[in-house]
């Protein structure tokens, strides 16, 4: 159920009027098409859209606002003064009161649209982010009702849904319905869906979920990490070996003590733990999986997809790999 606040200030419908642009010894104004001085040629800047009811100027990196009969109805002292989303009758602000930088959503008179006592957090589109007595909540800037009400931790706004906190449990909340797409049993950990999938923490451990609420990679693990996309994932187990998935669940490494998870690369390398006193060696696998060096060399060097080979140390000795997977004596470059 979506709950109401205090009725917002409507909106104002105005036929668009059109103006001139004058200057005056470096300063600006308006003017009507007759050359009528709307606004006197004394300003930094000048802000209309013929649309819009009001006019915001500028002096001196400070803004307010007026009517088309010069009369001030927000003072010169904004350090930031605009249209808020769609609307023509508020205003995001920003200013300093009693050495504090405050923000706002104000109508033309300078009082705020928010419930009494709301901070604002910020906004998204028509969004409005506030906290309240130390709970966040949204509010619909257009509607002026609740999108979420006040009993949050945290709110964060993930594409289609909302990434909610409370009592240090998280889940995800679907924008249109505010139906609980994932309830909020997980840990207070900032994730979000790339590729239809999101990591997950369900008491201190890692798994991989679908936007469907499928477990795509149990949560069993210490860490899961992903690239950009989320397509392939490093998953590291309670052994503190690490192994990749595929965005299917399906692991295609060994486990290693270390394994690279960019898809941009040619091959992933990894490193292999020696004894104690000895030195680490690293090898590669290719992208199916296959370990196709063993944990021979003395250092990792990135294969980027561009690379015909890449040059590598054995014990000293020189080697390269080619893109094909083969190591040579010789260069191939």
């Amino acid at each position: 159920m979506i709950e109401e606040l205090d009725e917002m200030p409507p909106q104002q419908l105005q036929l668009e009027v059109y103006y001139k642009l004058i200057e005056e010894k470096g300063k600006f104004g308006l003017a009507d098409y007759d050359g009528k001085i709307v606004v006197p040629a004394q300003y930094t800047s000048v802000e209309y859209k013929g649309y819009e009811p009001y006019i915001r100027v500028e002096l001196d990196g400070k803004f307010g606002l007026m009517d088309t009969e010069h009369k001030f109805l927000l003072p010169i002292r904004y350090s930031k003064l605009e249209v808020f989303f769609q609307r023509t009758d508020v205003y995001y602000a920003e200013y300093q009161e009693e050495g504090k930088r405050k923000t706002d959503i104000i109508t033309e008179t300078g009082s705020s649209i928010l419930p009494a006592g709301a901070v604002l957090q910020g906004y998204h589109g028509a969004e409005i982010m506030v906290n309240i007595n130390g709970k966040d909540a949204l509010i619909d800037g257009e509607s002026g009702t609740y999108l979420l009400k006040p009993i949050y931790d945290s709110v964060d706004s993930q594409g289609p849904r909302y990434w909610v906190c409370q009592n240090g449990k998280c889940g995800f909340i679907d924008k249109k319905t505010h139906e609980v797409l994932v309830p909020l049993i997980y840990d207070d950990k900032y994730t979000y869906f790339r590729n239809g999938l999101v990591i997950l923490v369900l008491k201190g451990k890692a798994g991989v979920m679908d936007e469907q609420g499928k477990i795509v990679i149990p949560f069993e693990y210490e860490k899961i990490s992903s690239g950009s996309d989320n397509k392939i994932f490093n998953v590291r187990n309670t052994s503190q070996k690490e192994a990749l998935f595929t965005a299917e669940g399906k692991q295609f490494t060994a486990w290693y003590d270390y394994i690279t998870d960019d898809i941009s690369k040619q091959f992933y390398y990894y490193r292999q733990d020696p004894p104690s006193g000895d030195v680490y060696k690293f090898g590669y696998v290719d992208k199916s999986g296959k370990d196709i060096t063993g944990p021979v060399f003395d250092r990792p060097v990135i294969f980027y997809a561009s690379d015909v080979c890449i040059e590598l140390k054995k014990n000293g000795q020189t080697l390269y790999l080619t893109k094909e997977g083969k190591i040579r004596k010789k260069n191939c470059k």
